[in-house]
């Protein structure tokens, strides 16, 4: 058979692989959790977002931070995740431009990708109008690409707390 090693020992190395592999992924989700900066967010979002949705109902503005506050999180993951490539290529003593730069040019197909799945998923264009809705994806673009640095760095860290 395809893929069959003796005694079909390669399908059992492959289901073992992908139960580690989501086992560390919780575990990484889990840290995050624990660790991301939930104020700095707020902070962010009460300064930068909320005068643009001020005008907004309640329910719209609980669906936009609510996307917002996924987005975030989802990006530092992402961050840790290729922390071991941020370290060499992309340091945290590096200026934020550089930083930034590095980011658009390695993984900003993915974050757009990312922005487009929590929109999608948060019905975002339904919630709000064409106009704040560009203001809002536009803060969404800036909110990614913090927090994949943030969550590059916290990776880096926390690579160096296991050695």
């Amino acid at each position: 058979m395809i893929g069959e090693a003796k005694g079909g020992t390669v399908m059992g190395k492959v289901v073992w692989l992908e139960a580690w592999r989501l086992t560390r992924m919780e575990r990484v989700r889990q840290e995050a959790l624990a660790c991301f900066s939930w104020g700095k967010l707020s902070r962010l979002v009460e300064e930068v977002l909320e005068p643009t949705t001020r005008s907004l109902s309640p329910h719209k503005r609980f669906a936009v931070d609510e996307a917002v506050y996924r987005l975030a999180f989802e990006s530092y993951v992402q961050g840790i995740e290729h922390s071991r490539r941020g370290a060499v290529e992309c340091p945290p003593d590096l200026p934020f431009s550089e930083r930034r730069h590095w980011y658009n040019t390695r993984f900003r197909e993915q974050g757009d990708r990312l922005v487009g799945r929590i929109a999608d998923e948060m019905d975002l264009f339904f919630h709000v109008d064409e106009w704040t809705c560009q203001s809002v994806l536009l803060f969404f673009d800036e909110v990614a690409t913090r927090w994949f640095l943030e969550g590059i760095d916290f990776g880096i860290q926390l690579r160096k707390r296991m050695q």
